[in-house]
Parts: C-alpha cells; sequence; structure tokens
C-alpha cells in the first residue's frame, strides 16, 4: 500500500512552529544559535509530522567539491588491498551526482618513512575526510589521526581496527576472533597430529599489520585452551628475500617432515602451496589454510595444494567503508562505528560460489 503525504516546506514548518525559516533550517541541519525555547518548538512539529530530511537533496543543492582521500599499503593487482581498493572505487561511482574527487596515496608497509611520507602528500590534498589502510607502527598511526583531528578532517579505518584511535566508521574483521576461527578448523582437520607450522611473511622483522598479529594471538589463545599438547612451529619467510624463500622453505620442510598442517594469516598461503607443488612433489600432503581468495589463492586450491580459506570480502569492505564515510562528511547522517565483516571459510566444494 502507498500513501502519497503532501510535501512539507521548511517555511510551512516554520509558520507552524511560529519561528522563521533560518531557525527551522538550522535545527534541521544540526547547526548553533538556536535557542532552547525555539528548538524545542521546531522539534515538536518535526515530531508531529514525522518530518525526515532529505540530506541527499540538501548536499546536491550545495553544489560543494568534495575531496576525498585513502592511504592504502602498496600492493599487487591479484591481492586483498587492490580488491579493498577496487571496492572504494565502486563507491566513489555511486555519488557520480556530486562533485567528487578520489585519491588513493599508497606506501610500503614495511616502511614507516614511506607512510609518514604519504601522509604528508595527503595533508596537503587537504581532503574532506580519509580512509586508512592503518601502518603497524601506533605511535605514527596516532601522530597521523591527531593531524586529521586537529584540521577536523573525518576518518575511517579498514581492515585494522585501533581501539584507542576515534574513527567515524570501521570495516573489516574481528581479528582475535578470526584467529580463533582458524584455530578451530586446522584443529578439526588435524585430529590427533599435534604440530602445526605457522607461516609469516616479514619484513623488517615484523608482519605487515596489526591485524595479523591479533588474530596470531587468537590462534595461540585457542590452540592453548583447547589443544595445549598441540606444537606450533613458526617458520618466517622474509618480503624483501625472495631469493631466499625457495631455500628457506626446502630447509624448513626437510627438519620438519612431520609437518602435516598449516596455515598464514594473510594472502600469502599460495606460496607454500605452489612451494610444494614446483619443489617438493613427492612431500606427503600438507594441509593447508589462509586468508583471502585472491586468484593466486584459488589457483592453488583447485591444484590441491591450499585447502582452506578464510574469505572477508575486501571489495565489499571498501564500498561500505566508502559508502559510510561519505554518507557522515556529506549528508551528515550518524553512522555507526564498527562494523565487523563476516568470517566465511572457503573450500574447494563450495569455491565456486564464494562471490566478492
Amino acid at each position: 500500500m502507498v500513501f502519497n503525504q503532501p510535501k512539507i516546506r521548511i517555511k510551512d514548518i516554520a509558520e507552524m512552529a511560529g519561528v522563521s525559516v533560518g531557525t527551522v533550517d538550522r535545527v534541521i541541519h544540526g547547526r548553533s544559535n538556536v535557542s532552547k525555547l525555539a528548538l524545542e518548538k521546531v522539534q515538536k512539529v518535526l515530531d508531529e509530522i514525522h518530518y525526515v530530511p532529505n540530506h541527499y537533496a540538501s548536499a546536491l543543492a550545495s553544489n560543494k567539491v568534495y575531496n576525498f582521500a585513502a592511504i592504502l599499503p602498496m600492493h599487487k593487482e591479484d591481492s586483498y588491498w587492490a580488491r579493498a581498493e577496487e571496492g572504494l572505487y565502486e563507491g566513489v561511482k555511486r555519488y557520480t551526482d556530486f562533485k567528487l574527487s578520489f585519491k588513493v596515496f599508497s606506501y610500503d608497509q614495511f616502511n614507516e618513512e614511506s607512510f609518514e611520507q604519504q601522509a604528508r602528500s595527503l595533508l596537503a590534498y587537504d581532503p574532506c575526510a580519509v580512509i586508512i589502510g592503518p601502518i603497524f607502527n601506533h605511535r605514527i598511526m596516532t601522530k597521523f589521526t591527531q593531524k586529521l583531528e586537529s584540521r577536523n578532517i573525518p576518518y575511517s579505518l579498514l581492515d585494522s581496527y585501533w581501539a584507542d584511535l576515534n574513527p567515524v566508521t570501521f570495516y573489516g574483521q574481528d581479528a582475535r576472533r578470526s584467529g580463533e576461527f582458524s584455530a578451530k578448523i586446522i584443529l578439526m582437520a588435524a585430529a590427533n597430529h599435534k604440530k602445526i607450522a605457522l607461516f609469516k611473511l616479514l619484513g623488517e622483522g615484523r608482519v605487515a599489520s596489526r591485524q595479523q598479529l591479533d588474530r596470531e594471538e587468537g590462534f595461540r589463545k585457542y590452540v592453548k585452551t583447547h589443544s595445549p599438547e598441540t606444537e606450533i612451529v613458526d617458520l618466517n619467510l622474509y618480503a624483501y628475500d625472495k631469493d631466499g624463500m625457495k631455500d628457506t622453505m626446502f630447509q624448513f620442510f626437510t627438519e620438519n617432515s612431520d609437518i602435516r598442517y598449516g596455515l598464514s594469516f594473510n594472502s600469502s598461503i599460495h606460496v607454500i602451496g605452489n612451494f610444494l607443488k614446483d619443489n617438493m612433489p613427492d612431500h606427503p600432503k600438507i594441509t593447508l589454510l589462509g586468508y583471502d581468495a585472491i586468484d593466486a589463492n584459488i589457483k592453488c586450491m583447485r591444484d590441491g595444494y591450499v585447502d582452506f580459506l578464510v574469505g572477508q570480502h575486501p571489495q565489499h569492505q571498501g564500498l561500505n567503508c566508502f559508502r559510510s564515510i561519505f554518507n557522515s562528511c556529506v549528508l551528515h547522517m550518524k553512522q555507526e562505528k564498527l562494523h565487523y565483516v563476516g568470517i566465511e571459510l572457503i573450500m574447494p566444494e563450495n569455491l565456486d560460489f564464494y562471490k566478492d
């Protein structure tokens, strides 16, 4: 059933409340310089007529130019961050009615100076709002967000959440719960086997993101609680030493020939799977769990060398993150802060049905 209600103008509301048009406009848009009595009169009328402001039309009428920016890790074409960036641009395209510009500043995840340099360039761009794929270093992140806040520039976090920061929104997984989920899956698969490999891609002696570290903490906590006799064996691979990776992996699997289960907390599990396929084809089957349904991981799964992937829909994350910061910055619509995305298990049996 459709109800056609007469259009209520601001002028009509002003007459019903006995105040000026300017006062009604200030109340509707949350501006200051309105007396308590006038505010109560206008709000009473708004409640009575069930007034819903047309934020979209109001923003369009302003004819303002909005410069949005994102600072994200550098990435290859087939990667989690490539898909997240695609989602951000998809979000931009949804608001072509507005005068928008959008610029991405890319930094090296393992190089803190790279982030600081790109952050300076971003601030010079003078955006109205920012989306951040956070760097690992807490001090640098805090310093950057404080500069944004000092300029009244709202920001959202994508992928990694920092509880002591104050973003408009966050989109990503609950990292510790995700780590616990992965622990349960690999322990169920391992059954009575009590040795699991943890593969970590490092740069400058650490993993690339806070998200990976939190996943590992959740994983280790779950294993310690539910299978304390299980041994976790680390294999550290270094992002800047690609030539040495093969030798490192060959030595690891030779010295740990009883390893039958392993996992990683980023998109790089195909590195392990492809190494075993190409260099140790006679090695007993190793059940592997990784993250993200990128093309390289999918191919490795189809080839039979990756068994589980945890999906997190990075393109949807990017799209929804942009949409949320747009709604807050341009349409002045209040947003929920935390948006935890699903933790989905992908296997060969349901791989064809996973869509980002």
